[in-house]
């Protein structure tokens, strides 16, 4: 009886886990060329960061294309991939008397997956940790031209990510819930100590 309920237990981890690892399946997303290239160009923006400086000998160039790809990506993420995999979209605008005022749009759900929200909120905050990252470590071993690439890939996926952060109810709901619940358990450790 025991080895039968560990093996329904098994199972059901492994359908889990099974159904985590298709939520990134970008094939079956609604939108899987604009997944692709949400991917592709923080993939090039990285790979030309860390191992461009191996393969071409000019930095120059080296910085020319990292600024390319940040550039391609904060475009595409700002104006294309956020608009179709999670219909939101954010801008700046000006009044008449010269303030900038920022604006949040949310679509509403059209023809969108889980995968494509899924795909779109882990790689945009991973690409951002990712950048403040390479920032905090070239902080510390004093490599200022880096820090100032890291620091422009940093920038504006931090920007990107708190725009649609602002956009998004749902987003916004659930750091309220991870705030809540590192609280409880930040309030646990301190009383059990």
């Amino acid at each position: 009886m025991n080895q039968k309920n560990e093996g329904v237990e098994m199972k059901l981890m492994m359908e889990k886990d099974q159904e985590q690892i298709s939520q990134y399946d970008i094939t079956k997303a609604a939108h899987p060329g604009i997944c692709f290239f949400h991917i592709f160009f923080k993939f090039c923006a990285f790979f030309s960061y860390l191992f461009l400086g191996l393969i071409i000998k000019s930095t120059l160039f080296q910085y020319i294309l990292i600024m390319i790809f940040h550039a391609f990506d904060f475009y595409t993420v700002k104006n294309i991939t956020g608009k179709f995999l999670v219909g939101l979209r954010w801008y700046s605008d000006f009044t008449p008397k010269g303030d900038e005022i920022w604006r949040f749009e949310c679509f509403d759900k059209c023809k969108r997956s889980k995968i494509d929200s899924s795909v779109f909120w882990t790689f945009q905050f991973g690409a951002s940790c990712a950048w403040a990252f390479f920032v905090f470590t070239n902080v510390l071993s004093f490599e200022f031209v880096d820090i100032l690439f890291a620091g422009i890939g940093a920038s504006l996926s931090w920007i990107n990510l708190w725009g649609f952060y602002k956009c998004s109810k749902d987003q916004q709901r659930k750091m309220k819930g991870v705030q809540s619940y590192l609280t409880k358990k930040g309030l646990q450790m301190a009383v059990q100590s």
